[in-house]
């Protein structure tokens, strides 16, 4: 590219970033040429404390960040088939298209405010769809040095350490932990095929439980996703769970909104456990609340309500505790046009972008994404209306 130098470093950060900043414009561009500006660079600080830096392209505001250039810099692998390009790490996967606004992160469609454009073999995408998909924060631009910025892009070390313990979980499904003199101790056998490097989320319960949540992200184009779940007391497992979805990933709580119950669910059935003991207090079957066959999510869970969404259909379903009736949320929250996308459009999945944020008193609050407009909004219901 004329004018245009790459110059990516990988050295130690030392310093904290600027606590303020002016961001840089954002709005939707179409694919035009891409004009080089090396006055505007970047800087991704790792949450190893490590720093990755280079120059940016700049198009009508929008800030695009060389793509192969930095996932490859985090070990992250690149898949270019055609115009289609898909990344894969250790926590995150996505996939964009050459010209299109459209991408895949981690299963879930959303929209970019540019669209990824190609020079000299490099692959340009806005910055923050990349810094959103590397789990970075704070994307900011200080004008002062001409310099994007950003913080907490994953950098792909270990994170299965946890109380002094190094978890791991082997290719046959074996989940182990070894402590600080190497002494290994096995925890449990799903005996199941495992894959791709793993994620893994611990949640200390009110009652002093450990939650561990593994999750697999496999297949080509990265389009299944199997999640092990122990509950831990002790050091020993007492609950265990898995589960499988296609291509609708899912996100199933661990806790209750107010606390005070477990969840774990193999996506038939939902189990509620009391803390402390682990012991199973309520079983429900998911295919009976929800009314379709296949496996479910269980993304909140109440006194008085649960939240699922099945993998096949992927509505939100709002199903009062005590009576069973169920309630297709998009029906309440979405426009008729969109609450007809949400039902006929299966790219790249079936359903709605309806995710719950909160309760205050009776009133639930969601974060919307349209799926024809690309909207994105909050929006609150009442309780008592539905």
């Amino acid at each position: 590219m004329e004018g245009y130098e790459m110059n990516s470093g990988f050295k130690k950060a030392g310093a904290a970033l600027a606590a303020s900043a002016i961001l840089l414009s954002a709005y939707s561009v179409e694919p035009t040429a891409v004009r080089a500006d090396t006055d505007i660079k970047y800087e991704l600080y790792l949450d190893s404390n490590e720093l990755i830096s280079g120059s940016t392209v700049v198009d009508k505001g929008l800030a695009y960040l060389p793509l192969k250039t930095i996932a490859e810099q985090l070990g992250a692998n690149v898949v270019q088939n055609g115009n289609r390009i898909t990344v894969r790490g250790k926590v995150y996967s996505f996939a964009i298209r050459i010209g299109s606004n459209t991408a895949v992160l981690n299963g879930k469609s959303t929209r970019m405010k540019g669209s990824p454009r190609t020079r000299n073999e490099e692959v340009f995408v806005p910055a923050k769809f990349l810094v959103d998909a590397l789990k970075g924060t704070g994307l900011k631009y200080e004008p002062e040095v001409k310099t994007i910025v950003a913080s907490d892009i994953y950098s792909g070390h270990n994170k299965s350490h946890y109380g002094g313990l190094n978890y791991r979980i082997s290719s046959d499904g074996k989940l182990s932990a070894t402590n600080s003199e190497g002494v290994t101790k096995q925890l449990y056998d799903f005996q199941t095929e495992t894959y791709n490097p793993h994620t893994f989320e611990f949640t200390k319960t009110n009652q002093g439980l450990i939650i561990l949540r593994i999750t697999d992200i496999y297949g080509e184009p990265m389009v299944q996703q199997q999640v092990f779940t122990v509950i831990m007391k002790n050091g020993a497992v007492i609950r265990q769970s898995k589960v499988n979805y296609f291509k609708r990933f899912a996100n199933n709580a661990a806790v209750s909104v107010n606390g005070k119950e477990l969840v774990l669910t193999d996506g038939i059935k939902l189990r509620i456990l009391e803390d402390h003991t682990g012991s199973v207090k309520e079983t429900y079957d998911l295919i009976e609340l929800g009314g379709v066959e296949g496996k479910y999510a269980v993304e909140a869970v109440e006194d008085d309500f649960f939240l699922i969404r099945s993998n096949t259909k992927g509505l939100l379903t709002y199903i009062d505790r005590r009576t069973g009736e169920r309630i297709a949320l998009y029906k309440e929250l979405l426009p008729l046009e969109e609450q007809q996308y949400a039902d006929n459009n299966d790219v790249p999945y079936y359903g709605d972008e309806i995710y719950f944020l909160r309760r205050t008193e009776q009133n639930l609050e969601f974060k919307i994404t349209e799926g024809l407009s690309g909207k994105q909004y909050t929006k609150s219901i009442n309780i008592s209306s539905l």
